[in-house]
């Protein structure tokens, strides 16, 4: 009998139609997917093959995950899952709680990939029409979030040290301390600094907020955001009014090796 194998695939921000290619691959010949159904967008199981075993994890502690993992492992029980899911929600390579998964599964010498998928940042800058980076602004982007109740944030990495950089920030899980962390990022960056709110992003519920840091709190209040949502922050998103800040890699006076055809 093959061998299972356990597959950590990013549901990216929730839209099926942002699975990447090898995400939807894997969820259509998975045998068992274990998801996040208060996390997890209704419309991601649609894509799951119809005779697949789903648990969801939303009420399970990790010893009971770990317990329903293994009756599928066990030989005498396993109901031909050789391939089996475990569907996080976002990017499982940030702020996930795969970790301890990864561990056991290392442990119990269960071979597991992951498969990243769309952050909530990349499809709010995406669904706004902005971008990130933009030459002589910000070359740099700080992915964090503040404080909460999953541990204290390392020395030099709360909001505060790293708003002092003044680079892009795409800030996490953030918004149910939300007035903590404003008054951090303003250390540094000045009131009207542009920033983007993203709530479902990707989804029909999907919201957008272009403001001012002023008004974050204030829009936030407004439009009830709650904890998951990603609050970016910089001038990289006004680069579609930036004229002169372009790149330089199509400009006719600048050479680089693949203009000439060399591989």
């Amino acid at each position: 009998m093959k061998k299972p194998k356990i597959y950590f695939v990013s549901a990216g921000p929730g839209n099926p139609e942002l699975l990447t290619v090898k995400a939807l691959k894997i969820l259509k010949k998975s045998d068992a997917v274990f998801y996040a159904g208060s996390l997890i967008n209704g419309d991601m199981l649609k894509v799951i093959k119809k005779n697949a075993v789903l648990i969801d994890m939303k009420s399970l502690d990790f010893q009971q995950i770990k317990e329903q993992l293994e009756n599928f492992l066990k030989k005498e029980t396993r109901v031909c899952a050789n391939t089996i899911s475990v569907l996080h929600a976002g990017d499982s390579s940030i702020y996930s709680a795969i970790n301890e998964q990864m561990y056991y599964l290392k442990e119990a010498g269960i071979e597991y990939e992951i498969i990243p998928g769309v952050t909530a940042a990349f499809a709010a800058s995406a669904a706004n029409g902005s971008i990130l980076t933009l030459p002589g602004i910000s070359q740099t982007v700080i992915f964090c979030r503040g404080e909460g109740r999953t541990g204290k944030i390392p020395e030099g990495q709360d909001i505060k040290s790293l708003a002092s950089h003044r680079a892009t920030m795409a800030i996490y899980l953030s918004f149910g301390s939300i007035e903590s962390v404003v008054r951090d990022l303003a250390q540094y960056y000045p009131e009207n600094t542009p920033c983007l709110i993203g709530k479902d992003v990707s989804l029909k519920s999907e919201l957008l907020i272009n403001c001012d840091l002023k008004d974050v709190v204030k829009n936030a209040k407004e439009f009830s955001v709650k904890n998951m949502a990603v609050l970016i922050v910089g001038y990289a998103l006004e680069g579609k009014n930036f004229k002169e800040n372009r790149s330089k890699l199509y400009d006719k006076n600048f050479s680089h090796m693949f203009r000439k055809g060399a591989v």
